[in-house]
């Protein structure tokens, strides 16, 4: 099975977006895709019942998805203390077994992380701990308007060095004309001192709500190596969809 972990160094800094595009641009080269998050903190009230709101705008981008959140909590913080608020105690076991479950069937299952790579989620575990426990790759997503590079160059070594498959990282609201030389070369330096791939990048849209489905998985074809995230070659894209 093609599987891949989606994170961020930091909250808010792209990754439904990013998720949603790869989810939708496998589904669009006929690879039967789920979309698991484990937990969603920040949940969203419908109808007195709470909802996960990164779930809700991936099923937008394709309603076909298969996708799951196990959970599913109020608060903002980390989600081991929003679990706390809730009286939750969140599960290492039941995470992995509704993972085997969602994605039995399935082609492609890309797994989207909480707050960051770092944020406990657990007594004893953060969410590097889960990469590591579901064996699957991993994937960063990394705002450099937000992020500063001496951040991102010691957070990335750090990753490499903690024993998980840290294939690469992708850009959000990435401006490639920037006036700052810094954000405008980030790849470069990313790459030059970090040693790890920059698979792609995203725009910045503006407000994610009026974005169509067929503009973010056609830019997500185009600006990100799904080749090399899932580590096969897709007759698709060498020919044209």
């Amino acid at each position: 099975m093609l599987n891949v972990f989606i994170s961020g160094l930091e909250k808010q800094s792209g990754k439904t977006l990013v998720v949603a595009g790869i989810a939708g641009a496998m589904q669009s080269l006929s690879f039967p895709t789920c979309v698991y998050k484990p937990i969603q903190t920040g949940a969203v009230l419908l109808n007195g019942v709470k909802s996960s709101p990164d779930m809700s705008f991936i099923k937008r981008i394709d309603p076909t998805l298969a996708v799951n959140a196990t959970y599913i909590l109020s608060g903002e913080e980390s989600p081991f203390v929003s679990s706390y608020k809730d009286n939750l105690k969140i599960d290492a076991e039941t995470i992995f077994s509704e993972f085997k479950i969602l994605s039995k069937g399935m082609d492609c299952a890309i797994i989207e992380g909480g707050n960051s790579i770092s944020s406990p989620v657990a007594q004893n575990m953060t969410e590097l701990d889960l990469v590591r426990m579901l064996n699957v790759p991993l994937v960063l997503v990394i705002n450099p308007k937000k992020s500063p590079i001496h951040s991102v160059i010691s957070a990335l070594k750090y990753v490499s060095s903690e024993g998980v498959n840290l294939k690469g990282i992708i850009l959000n609201q990435y401006d490639s004309e920037s006036e700052n030389l810094e954000e405008k070369y980030f790849s470069q330096i990313v790459n030059e001192f970090s040693n790890i791939k920059v698979l792609g990048s995203i725009p910045d849209y503006g407000d994610i709500s009026h974005i169509t489905p067929e503009t973010l998985i056609s830019n997500t074809i185009n600006n990100t190596n799904i080749e090399e995230i899932f580590g096969l070659k897709i007759a698709k894209l060498n020919r044209g969809i």
